[in-house]
């Protein structure tokens, strides 16, 4: 079946693959989730989470909640930005293509993300068409754009420069509607239905379904959108966080006041959470509010909106007046455009400011941002400058709290925006606040500084709370500014900038970079007769320097009063790069004076990246009275880094290269089409390309993997990724007839300083041939090529005239067990009409693909017909895969057996069938006996050699003899992934049938890598996940044989390492996750997600005798436990339906354990419990002989994974024939270090069972006891 699914693995987080995306040739059932759970207290389970990208193609996310998670809810955590987030704890991703769609799909990992690229999708984000986070299922995830809490994806398109000026606005693509329009960036929001998410697409890029299937693959060029929708970039509507007593004085707002200035007359509008317009500090001060957020009222669930309103404008009245704002006459606006959970896209955002504007706001305060670092050019940052110009307000907003330099996320990075970092309450840098410059531009960011740390504002509910971040400072300045509104109302908004920036407390030891021009002073704001240009654009000087001239910049200096003021003029820095034209300036009273700033490149050298100010002194006084900030980059030098591609031919070709940087986590994506040239910095890059290129016969398919993994840039170089020189890379069992299930490759390369760039591709079938082009050996880092098959028997072999056919099974078709001879006939393209006149009942019908039938018009008509097989001969290159499933009948498979043939060996059929003369044989198996996986990997190079892998599966494979356990037939899908050493597996789960046996050939994994099985059990619609089991770390030998069981032994709570355990964190909280129905195999973990919370398994946990906590589930937290070591117990119910579960029905556990503070510098601990173990000889059914002995095995000992494994010292087993009702205890033999043996004699009972109640305690605290109910049963 194609390889529909795409799955990556991180064993960060072990955990299993969603559930059956696709089989390997096969029908392809529906992919079953299970939705995310979460227990009374709020500890969430590992869950599936689906996200529907704007292509259609649906990603299954499985992650592990809960372990390493940091608690959280402190009030200190103030402007916490949104954006990609910490590293991706993902376990395990699957993809299910979205109808139609074609060619590879990519699992990318860098800068902390996991980005899951469709093909077709990749041209148009290296033309800069299409915003990346767009396919950052990690930020996806974070914002909560999945599935199960949104129907539509959100979207901003800005239109083309023809659709803005059109007499109308574009209508939205199909499947998508414009939820507003936004004339500040010449755009609209959009929400795309998740369900018509490919209509969408298609009429975004009618490209995407054009192309045949053996065309596809890699982007050939750099495309635009269609641009009959006007739309000529597509960015994802992101999500935007929110980011006084002691702090207002500290900018001398109270003596403003007293000169009259507070703020009255002036409106201020704070965009924010909303606000508790009911707080007594709030009271009459609000005079407009609206939400931007669907389905909630202005009313602040969240507590920042009030908090920083009430930083503006807030009266003090609940604390006697001693939490007043800084602004106490002004009056607020309010508009709500981040929810109660503190997040918000970014059109709510961009309508809240067009809004704000209209409602006649002065200044406008958002303390809110992303923490991707921005230039400036994104649509929120478009809509500050759009919005400022013209009369506009002062839009105030937080700089972000990413802590370091080039930080400084949208819409902070906004030219006009007032950006605001935050000091302490000694005027030092707050150790969060966002640095410049921006990202790309060298722009100077932040503008300047306030209080941001330890802030005491009002809550919602009359009281008050305290928080830092930019997002306390940004309303310090807002305040500030409606104060200077007040004191000069004819004032611009670049006027009441410039001012509040010169005239600020200039902060010794720290450069404009680092916190602006200085801390606001709202005294000598109001006060100084003198303002000066806040500061002047950065210089910035790209390599090479030869011609490199001298740059000015102009400063203006403005005198408000009656008198004039003569300035002395000079740098902060000694540098003479850095010249005025005048030392000293007279401005006369009432009006300006300029002074030009020279900045030059030939004073400093390259790679000069330097912010200062110059100061303005008043002659009479000695004080300094203004300052501007300046800022110069001085480029290291570039070189020019020409990369060439060049097909099978040798000639140029056109295709997408990635190129990645050693320092930069962020591989570009650059459209070549034969060859392209960047200038570049000095450093270690790799680059590579895969490439569509013709394969070794004139109907076959490749793909060319070209990398060149290392070129140190020291002068002028060319890279050529040439296909012509590339090797053919194959597999093959010798002597064995076997068919290519699914393979994928795998390009990891890790940087000499521990940065990795991670490429793995799932190849669909359509490609029957792969080449990679030799490279040198990395010196510095590591680089490793790796390419993964799965080999199995052939679902359906068709031999004619003595020779066996290539057939390849189509996914959502039906494959049957069995042998026929079948005669065959030719029936054109399979349409209706191609049968009349022809006799096909019970035959085999050939037919040639054309664009004229579509799959289920061929499978519809060759049904009608009574034909038994329909074998279609592909019309392109390379194998044929398209979907039969029923598209009116919710995709359901069709009950033909259909099979595509490549095109040279498909005219010798379609001559034979044409002829009457041809009958073929066919055997079909639905489920494969023996599966190969097969791994090949090359380190350090790709040797210039032949790179067939052909093992003897004798003595270069392992043996697995695997048995999947029963006591009826079920559905069933799973898959063996390899984990290498550098992290992520990836691979797709194929159906199973239980119960049964299969032989497994595997290869040896390389260095530190493992292999990792997961295997569920599904309803017979596979649209339920009724039992999930997931495996171990698997390490296997060559030439030996390794018996492994699934679903098998005794069904019990026990801890494995495919779930995140118990733990303890340094906030002194507990939590766990006990997965309840493990079967006996070595390492498992077992869970049925789609039934534990339906109130069948509860958990109960105590402090010594003391219930603190119990909840529904198997997860749960215990939080803020005492700083000191105590005892817990920790109880776990489960029970399951007995008429379809034989046995283990019911357990249950009990865990006694110890815990304490954890070590100075450790934030989080497992914690060891007590397992069970047991070993019956137990048939696949879960029966042992009654009336004979059995023995029964008992082994305890803590989690395998732990640094220090704790064994048991005693234990006790009893068994019950009655459903422990009755207990008998047992005489255990001790026969090592926590193991232990009985005999049983067995009742003569067949059709009963046996239950087992064991415990085993370690001496030390630490226990466990465990009832099973129905452990096995008797025959």
């Amino acid at each position: 079946m194609l390889a529909l699914g795409t799955a990556l693995l991180l064993p960060s987080g072990p955990a299993a693959a969603a559930t059956p995306a696709a089989t390997a040739q096969g029908s392809a059932p529906p992919t079953a989730t299970s939705a995310a759970h979460a227990s009374a207290d709020g500890a969430a389970d590992a869950s599936v989470t689906d996200i529907t990208l704007i292509t259609g193609d649906v990603v299954h996310l499985t992650r592990p909640a809960g372990a390493g998670t940091a608690k959280t809810g402190s009030a200190k955590t103030g402007s916490a930005k949104t954006g990609a987030g910490k590293a991706d704890t993902t376990a395990t991703v699957t993809v299910d293509r979205a109808p139609g769609a074609r060619g590879i799909v990519r699992v990318q990992q860098f800068g902390g993300d996991t980005y899951v690229v469709p093909d077709e999708a990749r041209s148009l984000l290296a033309a800069g068409k299409l915003d990346r986070r767009l396919f950052d299922v990690t930020a996806l995830a974070a914002m909560g754009y999945d599935d199960a809490h949104t129907a539509g994806l959100p979207l901003i398109a800005t239109w083309t420069k023809a659709a803005r000026t059109a007499r109308s606005l574009p209508a939205a693509p199909a499947g998508a509607g414009i939820v507003r329009t936004l004339p500040s960036i010449g755009g609209a929001a959009l929400k795309a239905d998740k369900k018509h998410a490919r209509a969408f697409w298609t009429d975004l890029d009618p490209a995407a379904d054009e192309a045949k299937p053996a065309e596809t693959g890699t982007a050939k060029e750099a495309r635009a959108l269609d641009t009959a929708n006007g739309i000529d970039k597509l960015w994802l509507d992101g999500r935007v966080s929110a980011d006084l007593k002691d702090s207002v004085p500290q900018i001398n707002a109270p003596q403003a006041w007293a000169e009259g200035y507070d703020g009255t007359g002036e409106k201020v509008a704070v965009l924010d959470t909303g606000v508790d317009d009911t707080h007594p500090d709030l009271k009459d001060r609000i005079v407009g509010e609206q939400s931007f957020v669907p389905g909630q009222t202005v009313a602040d669930g969240n507590g920042h909106g009030t908090h920083t309103a009430s930083t503006v404008a807030g009266s003090g009245a609940a604390s006697g007046g001693d939490e007043k704002g800084v602004a106490p006459g002004a009056k607020l606006l309010v508009g709500k455009v981040l929810s109660d959970e503190g997040q918000g896209q970014d059109s709510w955002i961009i309508a809240g400011m067009e809004w704000a504007k209209a409602q006649g706001a002065d200044v406008v305060s958002m303390s809110l941002g992303s923490d991707i670092p921005d230039d400036g050019t994104d649509p929120m940052s478009q809509a500050v400058d759009s919005l400022s110009a013209d009369g506009g307000p002062l839009y105030v907003i937080a700089a972000g709290n990413s802590y370091g330099a080039g930080t400084i996320g949208s819409p902070g990075s906004a030219r006009s925006a007032l950006t605001v970092a935050a000091v302490d309450a000694a005027d030092q840098r707050a150790d969060f606040s966002s640095m410049g410059p921006l990202t790309g531009s060298y722009g100077l960011k932040p503008d300047l500084s306030a209080p941001g740390v330890d802030i005491t504002a009002a809550a919602p509910g009359g009281g008050y709370q305290t928080m830092s971040g930019t997002s306390m400072a940004t309303p310090h300045v807002a305040g500030a500014a409606a104060i200077l509104k007040q004191r000069h109302p004819d004032w611009t908004a670049g006027r009441l900038k410039d001012a509040l920036m010169s005239t600020s407390k200039v902060l010794d030891g720290y450069a404009p970079f680092e916190q602006g021009t200085g801390r606001v002073d709202v005294l000598a704001a109001v006060d100084s007769a003198v303002e000066a240009t806040g500061s002047v654009d950065t210089a910035v000087y790209s390599w090479p320097h030869d011609a490199a001239r001298p740059t000015t910049r102009t400063l203006t200096y403005t005198n408000s009063g009656k008198d004039p003021v003569t300035l002395k003029l000079a740098t902060d820095t000694a540098d003479t790069a850095y010249r005025l034209s005048a030392s000293s300036v007279t401005v006369p009273a009432g009006g300006s004076s300029d002074v030009t700033l020279t900045l030059d490149p030939a004073g400093v050298p390259a790679g000069t990246t330097f912010s200062g100010q110059v100061l303005a002194t008043d002659a009479a006084t000695g004080k300094v009275v203004a300052h501007t900030g300046f800022a110069l980059e001085k480029e290291q030098e570039l070189y020019d880094y020409t990369v060439r591609l060049l097909g099978r031919d040798g000639k140029p070709t056109a295709g997408t290269v990635v190129l990645a940087q050693e320092g930069d986590p962020y591989p570009t994506q650059l459209a070549v089409d034969g060859e392209r040239t960047l200038r570049l910095a000095p450093g270690t890059y790799m680059a590579y390309a895969e490439i569509d290129v013709p394969g070794d016969a004139p109907d076959s398919q490749g793909l060319a993997v070209l990398i060149d993994p290392e070129t140190v840039l020291t002068k002028d170089t060319t890279v050529t990724l040439d296909a012509s020189k590339a090797r053919r890379v194959s597999a093959a069992v010798p002597h064995q007839r076997t068919e290519l299930r699914q393979w994928h490759v795998d390009i990891a390369r890790t940087f000499g300083d521990g940065q990795l760039v991670r490429d793995a591709a799932m190849l669909p079938l359509t490609y029957d041939t792969l080449y990679a082009s030799p490279t040198k050996k990395v010196t510095d880092g590591s680089f490793s090529f790796v390419t993964r098959w799965r080999l199995g028997e052939q679902q359906v072999a068709v031999t004619g005239h003595g020779r066996d056919l290539d057939t390849t099974a189509q996914p959502g078709s039906t494959v049957t067990d069995g042998r026929s001879t079948l005669r065959t006939v030719y029936a054109g393209q399979g349409g209706a009409a191609d049968y009349a006149g022809l006799d096909a009942k019970g035959k085999a019908v050939v037919v040639e693909r054309g664009d004229a039938v579509s799959p289920a018009e061929r499978a519809a008509a060759a049904t009608a017909a009574g034909a038994k097989l329909l074998i279609v001969v592909n019309d392109g290159r390379g194998r044929l895969l398209e979907s039969y499933a029923d598209p009116d009948a919710d995709y359901r498979d069709t009950p033909l057996t259909v099979v595509s043939v490549r095109q040279g060996e498909g005219a010798r059929l379609i001559a034979d069938a044409k002829g009457g003369r041809l009958t073929l044989s066919v055997g079909q198996r639905r489920f494969t006996r023996v599966v190969y996986d097969l791994l090949d990997q090359h380190d350090g190079t790709i040797p210039d050699r032949s790179l067939a892998y052909t093992p003897d599966p004798r003595r270069d494979l392992a043996k697995v003899a695997a048995t999947y356990n029963g006591d009826r037939a079920r559905n069933g899908g799973g898959f063996r992934y390899d984990i290498p050493a550098w992290g992520p597996g990836i691979g797709f789960t194929e159906t199973e049938s239980y119960p049964g046996t299969r032989t497994e050939y595997v290869s040896p994994e390389h260095g530190a890598g493992f292999w990792y099985e997961d295997h569920s059990v599904y309803d017979a619609a596979y649209s339920d996940q009724l039992l999930e089991e997931r495996g171990g770390n698997d390490v296997f030998r060559p030439g030996r044989t390794y018996a492994v069981s699934w679903f098998g032994g005794i069904t019990r709570p026990r801890l494995g390492i495919g779930y995140w355990g118990p733990n303890r964190s340094s906030y002194n909280d507990i939590q766990f996750n006990i997965t309840p129905w493990t079967d006996g195999g070595a390492g498992h973990s077992g869970a049925m997600p789609a039934a534990e919370y339906d109130g069948n398994t509860t958990y109960a946990a105590y402090q010594g005798d003391t219930l603190i906590d119990q909840g529904v589930g198997r997860a749960g937290g215990i939080w803020d436990q005492p700083a000191k070591t105590l005892p817990y117990r920790l109880v776990l119910d489960s029970a399951r339906d007995a008429a379809d579960w034989r046995t283990s029905v019911r357990t249950h556990t009990e865990w006694n354990f110890v815990s304490g503070p954890l070590p100075a510098g450790v934030d989080q601990q497992d914690i060891g419990l007590l397992q069970l173990d047991y070993a019956v000889a137990t048939d696949t059914a879960g029966n042992v002989p009654g009336g004979r002995l059995t023995r029964i095995g008992l082994a305890s000992a803590t989690q395998e994974w732990l640094d220090q494994v704790t064994t048991a010292t005693s234990a006790k087993l009893s068994v019950s024939y009655d459903d422990g009702r009755t207990w008998r205890p047992t005489l255990l033999v001790k026969d090592g270090k926590g193991h232990w043996d009985t005999l049983i004699l067995t009742p003569r009972k067949p059709g009963g069972f046996v239950s087992l109640k064991a415990s085993a305690s370690d001496g030390k605290g630490g226990s466990v006891s465990q009832e099973i109910i129905r452990a096995f049963g008797l025959k």
